[in-house]
């Protein structure tokens, strides 16, 4: 399941304008976890972007993009219109993904591109997001994630894409959603199956997160 690379375009990468490449301490890191095996499986859940195939496939990895957003979007129009406020329960969110959302064997995947995708999900189908991609990574597998700032109540999806080993293009694509807040200690709740967690807290306050399987 990886997709052909894209042709490339003039224009400008969809979803967002151009964006200056800045310097990402956690890619750096996925970067070297990338560059010390071969011929391992990658997932990006921000859709497919020609930059970050290349790089992928530049690496020796096969590349997976699915845009988590769109997959899910039936389910998120029925869950938290009024947005994901502390005291709601979502009690009427769903809690269970489709079964074609990251259909991938147990343990075959090596990484994951998360990028800040969690975010704008009701918590039980967070979690259940997150149960499917612990059961679906391979022991020792990086995932990256990045949360907004805990006081932001909504923001545009990012639109995520490798520039090089230390740099990634990042901008905001399409409308502002809400978003569910996460502080350091619920992001270590939402991973606490796995291994353990890096925190990285960028100039933009954007917190990155290397979350190993």
């Amino acid at each position: 399941m990886s997709f052909p690379p894209l042709p490339r375009t003039a224009g400008s990468p969809a979803g967002g304008g151009p964006s200056p490449a800045r310097r990402s301490h956690a890619f750096e890191q996925m970067s070297d976890y990338l560059g010390g095996f071969r011929g391992g499986q990658v997932v990006d859940l921000g859709g497919a972007q020609q930059s970050t195939i290349e790089f992928v496939t530049g690496c020796g990895h096969r590349l997976y993009a699915e845009n988590l957003l769109l997959t899910l979007g039936p389910l998120l129009e029925k869950a938290a219109p009024g947005g994901f406020a502390a005291d709601r329960a979502d009690d009427d969110a769903p809690a269970a993904l489709p079964a074609d959302c990251l259909a991938f064997p147990p343990s075959s995947v090596d990484a994951m591109l998360c990028w800040d995708r969690l975010q704008f999900l009701p918590e039980k189908l967070a979690s259940a997001l997150v149960d499917r991609i612990h059961r679906i990574m391979a022991p020792g597998g990086f995932l990256l994630a990045m949360f907004h700032p805990e006081q932001t109540p909504a923001a545009a999806p990012l639109c995520c894409r490798v520039a090089d080993a230390r740099h990634l293009h990042i901008a905001a694509a399409g409308a502002a959603r809400p978003l569910r807040p996460f502080n350091t200690r619920s992001i270590e709740r939402f991973f606490h199956k796995f291994e353990s967690l890096k925190f990285y807290l960028t100039r933009e306050n954007l917190q990155e997160v290397i979350v190993r399987r």
